[in-house]
């Protein structure tokens, strides 16, 4: 298979080339994200005109948390140097009433970015025509073409990349995705500056607060100069997450007096129904001529709710899509590179909440469940397999339990 990055080299650069007809363009990306500037850097760098439509003005700010494998970015053509924050050394996982448990992580696999230089530096890269501060208003399919509506004017271009975001307005206008499930994150930017302790404790270590809230946790990862904190909660009915990040971060000792707390929707991987194994999504995330990447196709991950790597992977498969001058396929490509694992991930996030505290004493506190968990998180594994890992560690724990519990005293006669 011809990756997207090795068009130019191959012989499938001279179709690329000879694409652009009657049109504008020969791809429209909405959206600027990580996804959207990802999708552009694959399909300029295959020779393809393309531009990048944008409704804010760039850079903007993106709360996210900004964990990023280092695997992930090793799969462009040049260097995140300038745009990483951090590098945590080790991780922490936290649970009310349980003691912790820290792991090391070799090499530093996962780093730490904040997004508006992260996705500047993405969409510069790529080279695509930018056209911010501009809304896209409609989307209309042809058989040769998707014409997009912009502001007062329309441009056209033979394929539609949706990069907009968990609310996609470009799913909307298609019909796709029309049964989205999204959950709540709440996050905030906590400077370093006077705050020695704060720097010395977490500096260099990411943290994991789970169990403060139902179906949900908090984090702190580092960043330079400042701390991005924030909870997330996936479960349905009513909380208050101001309320409980205020709470465990008073408990970690961080303050959020005066500090900016930024909300928005995070879209939840909606695994495929029966038969589960199928090899495509549970939703359609591709038309004849447009596809939904990152966000907008609901590609985060169910448990700890990242979506970064998974963006930067849907955006390289759709513009092999693209390339290949043939969509059909995508959505089984993402189900074998992306939804599988996120289905699996479903799975273990309901498990985990239903009994989360007996999860966190059989999961976290296992070495060897642990070690799964950072490969995970550095990308070198996924969360297929998972299951049968805490499959046994659960019978270990069991094992264990009936080992250290106190004999009955036998009945005297």
């Amino acid at each position: 298979m011809v990756l997207a990055t090795d068009v130019w080299q191959s012989s499938s650069y001279d179709r690329a080339c000879r694409l652009m007809s009657r049109h504008d363009f020969d791809a429209v990306v909405v959206g600027a994200g990580a996804a959207g500037g990802a999708a552009a850097y694959y399909l300029t760098r295959a020779g393809l005109h393309v531009s990048v439509v944008e409704k804010a003005h760039l850079p903007r700010y993106k709360a996210c948390g900004g964990a990023i494998p280092r695997q992930t970015l090793e799969r462009f053509r040049f260097d995140f140097a300038n745009v990483i924050e951090s590098a945590p050394a080790c991780v922490r996982f936290t649970f009310p009433g349980l003691q912790p448990v820290e792991t090391a992580l070799p090499d530093q696999p996962v780093v730490m970015v904040t997004r508006h230089k992260f996705d500047a530096l993405l969409l510069a890269r790529s080279g695509a025509e930018v056209l911010e501060d501009t809304a896209v208003t409609d989307v209309v399919e042809r058989d040769d073409e998707v014409q997009v509506q912009v502001g007062d004017r329309a441009i056209t271009a033979r394929y539609l990349v949706g990069a907009d975001g968990a609310a996609s307005g470009v799913a909307r206008c298609l019909g796709l995705r029309q049964r989205r499930r999204m959950a709540g994150t709440l996050e905030a930017e906590v400077p370093l500056d006077g705050h020695g302790e704060l720097h010395e404790e977490y500096g260099n270590r990411a943290v994991f607060a789970m169990g403060v809230i139902p179906w949900g946790y908090a984090w702190i990862f580092p960043k330079s100069g400042h701390l991005s904190v924030g909870i997330m909660r996936i479960g349905s009915g009513q909380a208050n997450l101001r309320t409980a990040l205020q709470r465990e971060m008073d408990h970690l000792g961080i303050r959020l007096d005066g500090v900016k707390l930024h909300g928005h929707p995070l879209p939840c991987y909606q695994a495929p129904t029966w038969p589960w194994w199928r090899r495509q999504a549970q939703e359609r995330l591709s038309t004849t001529r447009c596809l939904l990447v990152g966000d907008a196709a609901g590609l985060v991950d169910p448990f700890i709710g990242e979506g970064i790597r998974y963006a930067i992977t849907s955006a390289r498969l759709a513009a092999e899509a693209i390339l290949r001058d043939d969509l059909a396929g995508y959505e089984a490509a993402i189900w074998q590179e992306i939804g599988h694992s996120l289905a699996t991930a479903a799975m273990v996030a309901n498990l985990y909440h239903r009994m989360p505290r007996l999860s966190y004493q059989i999961g976290v506190r296992n070495p060897e469940t642990m070690r799964h968990i950072v490969d995970v998180l550095a990308e070198r594994s996924s969360y297929v397999g998972i299951g049968r890992r805490l499959a046994i560690a659960a019978v270990q724990w069991l094992f264990e339990a009936r080992k250290t519990r106190p004999e009955r005293p036998g009945r005297s006669i």
